[in-house]
């Protein structure tokens, strides 16, 4: 496919008093990557490498318009505009973007009760005393006078981002955040002028975008981030939505609206407006096709669209005017040029697992992507060239996740690399992983990556296996062991009666009745009892963690646990297997006490050992020694890819 097969995509759009070069928006989302609050070099790469791959707009992070922290994974590295201190950052990501002939806006916003107390003792602020469901803390119900300053809070952030040289404002209405709380009829308690009543509970919405259209004047585009709908028992609904819609743009002259849905206050609706890899393609698209016949200017879709093929066939619809992506372009910054070009075959695909996104977040840290490691690390990884001179002869010994990228990034360097893989299959524990429900877009990892080795002319070898003194004699000039992790069972009295993970995975037979031990602490366990369950097992899972899959992103974690319970998978945290014997399972409790399972089959989940014999039989006997993945320590797939991506960079 080529430029002309995207027309609809590739089209400009006039936004307020300006034209946007074509309809794909790389949407506002958290990064980690501000200092003090405003814009450092490390977000003006970030978002410049979307904007020179054919983003037509990029939307900054949601940005504190008071002291107020952004949200509950806010550690300080998030935007805030609440003084002059942000313009010579806006100045310069202005320019640098609008460099690569894109437009640039930010999103404003308040958290509202999305957010814990603080380190002080400081509370969040609401309308009410309504606390969300993550932290419990109550926020403090904020006074009148209160509502007026953030009001007016709003309408100054709005004045710098104009100030600053950005083209335009979105203001959050969106995701439980702090205006949304005050439209909402579950969240918003308040029986003064801001609660009770319809009208009462959207006056501090016609508040907030009268004040920031008068603060911005008519020439600079004004918009909202809007949940369409709440998603939430008692919230309000798309049909509401679709009635406040045309009310908000008449109330703030407004340019555009950017249709989301939901409440982060409310873990279930989370796990849906933030589709995660079950979740269907484009749930959201029905509510900005509905908002879009609601109001006379241009609406955004978001929500899982992963590819330029759905986002042309959105605005070819007619369901919106601009397409938000933002996980697919995390995944590759040039999903837009790659399409216009005819090389969408080389598009690093998004997957929607969050392990390097949303559970980075989680975690406190900055994002990236579990296959892009460059992804937010723009600024110190250049793009890969070719070299001329240097040129070295690379032995890579194993074809998983780590493997194939260090194999790739060398080569695409220009290294002569050859690649040995023992099995037949490249991809490792990949193909494993992709066997289990909702997880088969895990084979686009190892995909994308086999193509990528073969393009870049690696010399591949598969059904090989090399010894210390075999890829001695091919006198390389550096070698790479990513020989991955050895199935091995934790240690456990009458382990070798049970079965492992992979094994499992592998196609081993099993009986009706099914223990797990999970000792992986992530999806392996909860992913093979769902398999397992969903093929008419009876399955326990049995974890020493507070509750199973508990190092799982909370977004994913959250509907496979719906439907494990669905299942009838029984779950027994705080608990761990301690001895099996033929047809049981021997368990410690919470209370040390041991009770007996009786069992046909017993699965023990683990990371394995670390397989480095080979590395340890190559030290001092090679120019250039690496181990990297899960045979230097076993992790997640994202260490094993990064640690490739970083070897192959630096041979």
């Amino acid at each position: 496919m080529s430029e002309q097969d995207y027309q609809h995509l590739l089209s400009p759009l006039k936004i307020g008093t300006f034209t946007v070069r074509n309809r794909a928006v790389f949407g506002a989302h958290g990064t980690g990557f501000a200092t003090n609050g405003t814009v450092a070099d490390r977000l003006i790469a970030y978002q410049m490498e979307r904007a020179r791959g054919g983003a037509g707009l990029v939307i900054l992070e949601a940005t504190g318009v008071d002291e107020s922290p952004i949200g509950v994974t806010s550690v300080g590295r998030n935007l805030r505009n609440i003084d002059e201190t942000v313009l010579p950052g806006y100045r310069r990501i202005a320019d640098a973007v609008h460099g690569e002939n894109t437009r640039v806006f930010v999103l404003l916003s308040h958290s509202g009760r999305n957010n814990m107390m603080g380190g002080d003792g400081t509370p969040p602020k609401a309308p009410s005393a309504l606390s969300m469901d993550r932290t419990r803390d109550v926020p403090h119900e904020l006074e009148i006078d209160e509502i007026e300053a953030i009001v007016q809070a709003f309408a100054n952030a709005a004045r710098r981002c104009r100030d600053g040289g950005l083209d335009g404002a979105s203001i959050s209405f969106a995701h439980g955040n702090l205006v949304q709380e005050f439209i909402s009829p579950f969240a918003n308690r308040r029986s003064d002028r801001y609660g009770g009543s319809e009208e009462n509970r959207l006056r501090m919405a016609r508040e907030v975008l009268q004040a920031a259209r008068a603060a911005v004047g008519p020439d600079f585009a004004l918009g909202i981030r809007f949940s369409a709908a709440e998603l939430i028992p008692g919230g309000y609904t798309l049909e509401d939505g679709a009635r406040f819609a045309p009310l908000f743009v008449e109330w703030g002259k407004l340019d555009f609206i950017d249709v989301t849905a939901g409440d982060n206050a409310d873990m279930r609706s989370r796990s849906f407006h933030y589709p995660t890899i079950s979740t269907p393609a484009m749930p959201l698209v029905p509510l900005a096709r509905r908002i879009k016949e609601a109001v006379d200017v241009p609406v955004f879709a978001v929500g899982k669209i992963g590819d330029a093929d759905e986002a042309e066939a959105i605005v070819a619809r007619g369901d919106a005017d601009m397409v938000v992506m933002v996980r697919a372009q995390i995944a590759d910054p040039e999903l837009v040029n790659k399409a216009r070009d005819g090389r969408k075959d080389e598009t690093r695909a998004c997957i929607y697992c969050n392990e390097s996104c949303f559970a980075r977040q989680q975690r406190f840290g900055d994002i990236s992507c579990v296959y892009n490691p460059r992804s937010g690390r723009e600024g110190i990884w250049p793009r890969l060239e070719r070299k001329t001179e240097g040129r070295k002869h690379v032995v890579v010994v194993g074809g998983g996740p780590a493997g194939l990228e260090a194999a790739r990034t060398a080569a695409a360097n220009g290294h002569r690399v050859e690649l040995h893989e023992r099995t037949a299959e490249l991809g490792g524990q990949i193909r494993l992983l992709a066997r289990t429900p909702h997880r088969e877009g895990y084979l686009k990892i190892a995909e994308w990556l086999e193509r990528q080795v073969v393009k870049h002319g690696v010399d591949i070898h598969r059904e090989s296996r090399l010894d210390a003194d075999a890829i001695i004699a091919k006198k390389p000039d550096a070698v790479v062991i990513a020989t991955g992790s050895a199935d091995t069972r934790p240690t456990v009295k009458g382990a070798d009666l049970a079965l492992t993970g992979r094994q499992v995975l592998a196609g081993a037979n099993l009986g009706r009745r099914v223990v797990i031990g999970d000792w992986d602490g992530r999806h392996m366990a909860m992913s093979i009892a769902e398999k397992l369950a969903t093929a008419g097992h009876e399955v326990e899972i049995v974890s020493k963690a507070f509750f199973v899959g508990m190092d799982a992103d909370l977004l994913t974690w959250h509907p496979i646990y719906e439907r494990l319970l669905s299942l009838g998978v029984r779950m027994a945290p705080m608990e761990e297997i301690v001895e099996i014997e033929p047809g049981r399972a021997s368990i410690l409790t919470l209370d040390r006490r041991t009770r007996v399972v009786e069992a046909d089959t017993i699965v023990l989940c683990s990371r394995g050992n670390a397989d480095r014999p080979l590395y340890r039989a190559l030290k001092g006997r090679v120019p250039v020694l690496h181990a990297i993945g899960d045979c230097w320590a076993p992790r997640q797939l994202e260490q094993a890819i990064l640690e490739g991506a970083r070897v192959g960079r630096e041979l």
